[in-house]
């Protein structure tokens, strides 16, 4: 058993207990007591679980106490979690003035007797798992810190545990998505950017990403043996945030004994699923290929956690989706379309659909659901009451739709990431955009029919990443274009044929934009003589196959924090910027210079 997921849990579930939600549902007399004694419990426990970690390889009682441990755990952060979703719910009626016809609401009494019920349960457990503990006489064990070593090939200075087992792809496709987060380029630059960095500073730049953010890794079917291989991998991968999970699926022994690990949960596969899933397996992926029906076992594994369903585009609805609604403490769900009733699965976090889809109005009722994939699925229509996804943080949409619902997404005041792909039908982004506060990330790509940014999007403060990419019809011209943006750090502007000059605008993010890509635009003549060499704390600047761009403007020596500049299938005279040329004084502070005409 893992003792870092079991740690993960621990914490999680100490958290919760300390939450506003718990503290404020109204608990009957003596269920508060009941909490404070878990609580110390769960503490208890937590601190000498490196110890019994190392004493289950040696003593199988251990190892059958960490998995009823793991098991009560997880029975706590699901009910913990429905009191915060009752909290929200209650939240959202409250701003919305009104019960929706689709808001059931229950009933408070029996909802807190249901409750304090079963954390009264909980407790009794957890009694019996502190008695048993001490028992063992476990003693308390701090985590050894991080230590330097040396690698063949290249030294990094980042050790941990954590040991990651997967497919080649998986790695790379892995390692590819957390350096495009990091890099925030376009796909033709990944590459690039990733060879004239050293090892040691992009673990650097993935460590502290991760520091930040909870992430799952759920590699499948996994085959690869070689141990050397996959440590290469696993530094990156180092996290400070509680409750991160990495779970490989695997038919080989080998590979099976390599990730029992102190972070790794195995479960391996044996072909079709004919025999009952173990009572502690919480992720499970499974092909589409296999299955005509859902697989009768997995009915059977209510407690489910996480299910993939591998898939590509499909017009038949898949036979697994009506049974989804019956996994109630589900967190993540990918590849299958939504069943009406996809409201039942209050504790959803994750969605991700790769099938042509119409959203159910029951996905409303998500009020946990931070992360929203739509990307892989046209949609015709947003529901309603799109905006009551109060908690999503994150979300990607494909979208036949001319204009979104008014406020449909204004009211979204968590989104972190929003990305609309391919919307070629889509003309307006819609009002209340300037309520966005929380917005740090912005994709548009592909939006061919959309004419001008909307007025509100000055008021997007929190703005660090804002890429813009085969808008034909965007005009960007006018000088409030992407003014107020005054924490845009980087910018990527492509394939927009309207694209002149940059806008005077983006003077306002003079003092934190770093990065700066235009590529692609075919009537782009100049950076403009009074923006660019304003914009002070530039320190990366790429232009590619912008053929109408002769000359960069006077005033570049005064961008002294300007590292690489990068220029690429543009009109610009080689000669004249080569040392000793008549423009190389422009230039010649730049540390690194790439021109290829």
């Amino acid at each position: 058993m893992a003792e870092t997921i079991l740690t993960g849990a621990a914490a999680n579930v100490l958290s919760s207990l300390g939450s506003y939600a718990i503290q404020h549902i109204g608990l009957p007399c003596g269920v508060k007591g009941e909490l404070r004694k878990m609580e110390t419990n769960i503490s208890t426990i937590k601190n000498v679980l490196l110890d019994a970690q190392e004493q289950q390889m040696s003593n199988h009682a251990v190892k059958e106490w960490l998995e009823r441990l793991k098991l009560i755990l997880y029975d706590a952060e699901d009910l913990l979690d429905e009191v915060a979703t009752e909290t929200k719910r209650r939240q959202v009626e409250s701003l919305m003035r009104k019960v929706h016809h689709f808001f059931t609401s229950s009933n408070p009494l029996v909802f807190r007797y249901v409750v304090g019920r079963k954390i009264r349960d909980i407790g009794k457990r957890l009694d019996e798992i502190v008695l048993q503990m001490n028992a063992f006489k476990f003693v308390v064990k701090l985590v050894e810190r991080p230590i330097q070593i040396n690698r063949s090939d290249e030294t990094s200075s980042f050790v941990n545990m954590v040991t990651v087992i997967g497919r080649d792809a998986d790695k790379e496709k892995l390692v590819r998505r957390i350096l495009m987060k990091l890099l925030q380029v376009g796909d033709t630059n990944v590459d690039t950017s990733y060879s004239n960095e050293g090892l040691e500073q992009l673990q650097n730049r993935v460590r502290n990403m991760l520091c930040e953010d909870k992430f799952i890794l759920f590699l499948d079917d996994v085959w690869n043996e070689d141990r050397v291989q996959w440590k290469k991998l696993e530094d990156l991968l180092i996290t400070q945030a509680g409750g991160s999970r990495i779970v490989v699926t695997t038919r080989s022994k080998m590979v099976s004994s390599i990730v029992r690990t102190s972070t790794v949960e195995p479960y391996e596969l044996r072909g079709a699923i004919t025999e009952a899933i173990p009572e502690m397996v919480r992720h499970v992926s499974f092909d589409l290929n296999t299955y005509c029906s859902f697989p009768r076992p997995l009915m059977e594994a209510k407690k489910l956690r996480t299910i993939i369903y591998p898939s590509n585009e499909r017009t038949l609805e898949s036979p697994v989706e009506p049974a989804i609604a019956s996994f109630r403490s589900l967190r993540v769900l990918e590849g299958l379309g939504l069943p009406e009733n996809i409201g039942k699965l209050k504790l959803l976090r994750y969605i991700s659909i790769n099938a042509p889809t119409d959203l159910p109005n029951s996905l409303c009722m998500l009020l946990n659901l931070q992360y929203l994939d739509l990307s892989g699925s046209y949609v015709s229509r947003l529901p309603e009451d799109f905006c009551k996804l109060i908690s999503l943080r994150f979300l990607a949409l494909k979208t036949t739709l001319t204009c979104l619902p008014k406020e449909g997404i204004g009211r979204l005041t968590s989104l972190r990431t929003l990305f609309f792909y391919r919307c070629y039908n889509l003309e307006s982004l819609g009002e209340g955009i300037e309520h966005l506060s929380c917005l740090r990330d912005l994709v548009l790509w592909r939006c061919s029919k959309l004419v001008s940014l909307p007025a509100g999007f000055r008021h997007l403060t929190s703005l660090g990443h804002l890429e813009i990419g085969g808008c034909g019809s965007l005009n960007l011209s006018d000088d409030d274009d992407l003014k107020g943006l005054r924490s845009l750090k980087k910018l990527t502007l492509s394939f927009l044929p309207r694209l002149v000059t940059l806008p005077k605008g983006l003077l306002d993010a003079a003092a934190t934009l770093t990065h700066l890509e235009i590529a692609d635009c075919e009537n782009f003549t100049s950076p403009s003589e009074s923006v660019l060499p304003n914009l002070l704390s530039l320190q990366s600047l790429t232009i590619v196959h912008c053929y109408e761009v002769a000359s960069l403007p006077e005033g570049m020596q005064r961008l002294t924090m300007l590292q690489n500049l990068w220029i690429f299938g543009c009109g610009l005279e080689t000669d004249r910027y080569s040392e000793g040329g008549e423009d190389w004084l422009k230039i010649a502070h730049i540390p690194k210079i790439k021109f290829h005409i």
